[in-house]
């Protein structure tokens, strides 16, 4: 995973730990926060790499609109 997503994730965390009562914070464990910045990394993964597929296809989009051959520069 990237560092800002790992950064990102850090801050669901500890936002979630500020928003949830004392007594339910003394009984989630450290491997349980660790286990949520996993998946808000792996989330964010997903939808770079989607955001990323459709940047692709917008260039395709826009290469086969153009008409003009590439020179290959």
């Amino acid at each position: 995973m990237n560092n800002q997503n790992e950064k990102l994730a850090q801050k669901v965390v500890e936002a979630f730990k500020k928003n949830v009562s004392a007594e339910a914070r003394e009984n989630i464990r450290e491997s349980d926060y660790n286990l949520l910045a996993s998946i808000v990394q792996e989330a964010l993964s997903l939808e770079m790499a989607e955001a990323a597929e459709m940047v692709d296809n917008l260039e395709k989009r826009l290469k086969e609109m153009d008409g003009r051959p590439e020179l290959g520069l």
